[in-house]
């Protein structure tokens, strides 16, 4: 296929993101089996600058990086000609069809795949038609997921089943860090594109009769994904959905994550079982059903809203259910409306912390805690949500549990008396509580992991501290060896500071783990935590969240090069001839411009 000077000199100078860190927004699949290989569609933005990949904790390994190019809008009989070369692949015939009596060629769009399609694989060939297909929506375009890496990875067969995080590095930054998961049990993937004039291939089978397995999927606009499975009677299956903690904040989508719903059919269409909520504050689902007989059945799997774009990527673990153990606490709301208590006795007058536990454990419970005497009387406290100043996790609920401070004035018996915000109630409305005396403490989070240090240069990294029991005090930022921080110092009264740190070490070539300290004085002594890894991510535009790390991830890099200037920026142009980037205005063509000069 001919191409155009146009394409060619825009590809020449297209930037690479060097002085910006990668951003990874999606990994698909989400998940591989131990002693397997597959290649993932890694999606983002600045990824063009992306040099290698990084998998924290073993037995993973990267094999090949291959980049998808962006694929510009084909112009009309451009896009005729891929199709028929497309459908003559499929056929079985991969030469090109011969080229059009189009007068204009020289107007075709360049993308390196398209004129090389003969030689791409069945899942490279299943981007290019889906980009082809699917209709375009200005509206609903994501900057930020709008390229694409394909990388071929590698899990030993002894990896250790678990959550992994993977990061993308180069060009002077690292991305954060996305979670990745190693199972043990057995994988399908959802069926690749197919264009729908084409007859679609039967959905793999995946068999749970005996032993566990995984979906994997990714959520398109509009799309949902269906999986056949066959399985046995009498056996009662779980079948629980990852994807919040895949994609906990989107920032630029309400409600800000992907929302699933799971939806079972017998072998006839007829649903048997729909999952929502697995609790009213996690939306991922869990499905539990008890095939009554051993046959096909068919899990479908969407959006609530049917919205659908390339991060609402998911998995689906398919099990035999396990019996939950009741769970030993203080107490439970165990229906709507009910008053749960509890009575503790303080030994002596002082100041004590009352602090319940329930959304922090997995409990529905959003509690709001009362004190009285034991006897009766008015009450002496009473506490709803926490005001903390640092919210984390995949779904920040450690608000909704009240912490207490209350001067007792004299000791005896007391009453804690605990509901629900919202009137809800159930088995698994449980709580705890804990009485004790003030222990002035801090937790420190950083907000953001990943370390990328050019040497001789710095870092902006903020951190926010977490104040306990009235710990008031000033905290101090101890940055790790060959590292100076500047301005490493949170004040008594302030909850967070913009530190700078610059290296001055040795220029490594691999990704290291390092660690992070925070120290004060409480009470005449000195205390030192670690401080969290954790990286902030905005959802729905507004609300900002930081969901920790597996730990802090550093890499030095050499100073960059000065780039040298372009050819046409060092010649002198003839009268009347303008430059412009790549081109001079004047000429046709590099060729033409050289010949005037």
């Amino acid at each position: 296929m001919k191409r155009s000077l146009y394409g060619l000199f825009f590809l020449a100078g297209f930037p690479l993101a060097c002085s910006a860190d990668p951003y990874v927004g999606y990994i698909y699949p989400s998940s591989m089996q131990a002693g397997t290989t597959n290649r993932l569609v890694i999606g983002g933005q600045a990824l063009n600058g992306v040099q290698n990949f990084h998998f924290t904790k073993r037995g993973i390994r990267v094999l090949k990086i291959d980049r998808v190019p962006g694929f510009p809008p084909p112009v009309w009989q451009q896009r005729r000609h891929l199709v028929k070369w497309l459908d003559g692949i499929a056929a079985g015939n991969r030469t090109e069809p011969q080229l059009p009596n189009d007068s204009h060629l020289d107007e075709w769009r360049i993308n390196p795949w398209w004129s090389a399609l003969d030689t791409l694989d069945v899942g490279q060939l299943a981007l290019v038609e889906h980009d082809l297909y699917t209709p375009k929506n200005a509206l609903q375009a994501t900057p930020s997921l709008r390229q694409m890496v394909l990388v071929t990875v590698a899990a030993d067969a002894d990896a250790q089943p678990g959550w992994r995080s993977l990061v993308g590095y180069g060009g002077g930054g690292i991305s954060a860090p996305r979670p990745f998961e190693i199972t043990a049990a057995k994988h399908a993937e959802e069926p690749l594109y197919i264009p729908p004039h084409r007859k679609q291939p039967e959905t793999a089978l995946a068999d749970v009769r005996t032993s566990d397995a995984v979906l994997d999927g990714q959520i398109l606009p509009g799309s949902t994904d269906v999986f056949r499975l066959r399985l046995a009677a009498g056996k009662r299956y779980a079948m629980k959905v990852t994807a919040r903690e895949l994609q906990p904040y989107i920032g630029d989508a309400v409600p800000g994550f992907f929302n699933p719903i799971l939806t079972l059919k017998d072998d006839k269409g007829g649903i048997v079982a729909v999952a929502d909520d697995a609790e009213r504050f996690r939306p991922d689902p869990i499905l539990v059903y008890a095939a009554p007989k051993e046959g096909i059945y068919w899990l479908e799997i969407h959006d609530l809203l049917y919205r659908g774009r390339a991060d609402f990527v998911y998995s689906v673990a398919i099990s035999l259910e396990e019996k939950q153990p009741k769970r030993v606490a203080d107490g439970v709301v165990a229906k709507p409306g009910l008053v749960s208590t509890r009575t503790f006795i303080v030994d002596a007058p002082g100041p004590r912390v009352l602090e319940v536990t329930a959304r922090r454990k997995g409990s529905p419970l959003d509690p709001v805690l009362t004190l009285r005497k034991a006897t009766g009387g008015p009450v002496l406290g009473y506490w709803d949500d926490v005001t903390n100043t640092v919210f984390t996790g995949t779904v920040p609920q450690g608000e909704c549990d009240p912490i207490g401070l209350y001067d007792f004035k004299e000791p005896g018996e007391y009453l804690a008396e605990v509901t629900d915000r919202t009137g809800h109630g159930g088995e698994n409305y449980v709580w705890w509580l804990d009485v004790r005396r003030p222990r002035p403490d801090f937790e420190v989070y950083s907000t953001r992991s990943t370390l990328p240090m050019v040497n001789g240069q710095g870092v902006k990294v903020r951190f926010r501290v977490r104040r306990k029991d009235g710990f008031n005090g000033k905290v101090t930022i101890e940055a790790p060896p060959d590292i100076r921080a500047q301005n490493n110092v949170i004040t008594s009264g302030v909850d967070e500071v913009s530190s700078f740190f610059t290296y001055n070490g040795t220029i490594g070539k691999e990704i290291q783990p390092i660690k992070i300290f925070a120290s004060a004085t409480i009470d005449g002594k000195t205390v030192r935590h670690p401080v969290m890894p954790c990286d902030e991510y905005e959802q729905a535009f507004a609300w900002k969240h930081l969901v920790p790390a597996e730990e802090f991830l550093f890499r030095g890099f050499p100073k960059p090069k000065k780039p040298a200037k372009p050819w046409y920026e060092t010649i002198k142009l003839p009268p009347n001839h303008k430059k412009n980037p790549g081109k001079c205005l004047n000429c046709h063509s590099e060729k033409q411009l050289r010949e005037h000069l």
